[in-house]
């Protein structure tokens, strides 16, 4: 199979600097991350104007211009760090986790016992802090966790992800035509889903109030709770400093059997979005404003799922 010229030049820039992440001492490696992040907001000026502009959208009195750029480059900053991070997810173990991670023994002993029970979960978390992290928590943890990864355009670059991923020993689930069916499959066995809630889709999305505006998102989430009866995990992670975290998990929100489809995905999807929503207004720095499907861009007029 013959590649693109520029398939095979990013293919080539990302391997060399994984291999340097990875061999990096830990602060020196952010630290490069740092610059590249600095060099990116500053001088490039990457989608700086569309993040200040939705930090406005959702605080319009909250911050001056200045404390708006500030959040923007923290949240910038954060997202550079989960890049080294995600390079080294396969070096992180206990020691690792004694050293960089802040009274994860709640979190932990939680998802433990819930496991003992031999039901499956999904643990729902938001573009907050390393949220590739604390899928290697979990797995660190001895839990039975899974991912959902969509493909790439770069055939070179799919590949890639999935073997560093398989590094870690977590298995994937890629999107597609099996997607439902395996992933349910291993929900009922008793396996941990780690999915990350707060994406837009429109239309056929679900609509919740998120930040003061109406948002159209990912549905999957409650559907899968819905049709397995496993509980719904909401987890927060956060950065502390530069090299330290902080996770925990909220109340659980359970499916009822009770109530109708829809009426009760609906109500799941809020309780998640009502966590995310406190999380974000607390440390606006941690979340990641620089996506290119703006979670509260208006929902289209086609009928959602409510």
């Amino acid at each position: 199979m013959k590649y693109r010229p520029r398939h095979v030049a990013e293919y080539v820039v990302l391997r060399v600097i994984g291999f340097l992440m990875a061999r990096l001492p830990y602060r020196l490696a952010l630290l490069i991350g740092w610059l590249a992040g600095a060099f990116s907001f500053f001088i490039v000026r990457y989608r700086v104007t569309e993040a200040c502009r939705r930090i406005k959208q959702v605080f319009p009195d909250r911050f001056t211009d200045r404390e708006i750029r500030k959040v923007a480059w923290h949240s910038w900053r954060s997202f550079s760090f989960n890049v080294v991070d995600m390079f080294r997810l396969h070096l992180i173990d206990q020691k690792w986790i004694e050293r960089h991670v802040v009274d994860f023994a709640p979190a932990r002993d939680m998802i433990q016992a819930h496991c003992r029970t031999g039901q499956g979960a999904i643990i729902a978390s938001g573009h907050m802090g390393a949220a590739e992290v604390s899928s290697v928590l979990m797995q660190q943890s001895e839990v039975p966790i899974f991912l959902i990864t969509g493909k790439q355009k770069n055939p070179l670059v799919d590949k890639y992800l999935f073997v560093m991923r398989g590094r870690t020993g977590i298995p994937t689930v890629q999107r597609g035509s099996k997607l439902l069916k395996s992933v349910i499959r291993q929900l009922k066995e008793g396996g941990v889903l780690a999915f990350l809630a707060d994406l837009r889709v429109s239309p056929n999305g679900t609509l919740v109030h998120f930040l003061g505006h109406t948002a159209s998102v990912a549905p999957g989430m409650a559907k899968f709770a819905k049709q397995t009866g496993v509980p719904i995990l909401p987890m927060v992670i956060r950065r502390i400093g530069w090299t330290h975290h902080q996770a925990f998990f909220t109340e659980p929100v359970l499916p009822d059997p009770k109530v109708a489809k829809i009426e009760d995905c609906a109500r799941m999807t809020q309780e998640v979005f009502d966590v995310i929503d406190r999380t974000v207004q607390e440390t606006p720095e941690q979340w990641f404003w620089f996506n290119k499907r703006w979670i509260l861009d208006p929902p289209t007029d086609e009928t959602p799922t409510r």
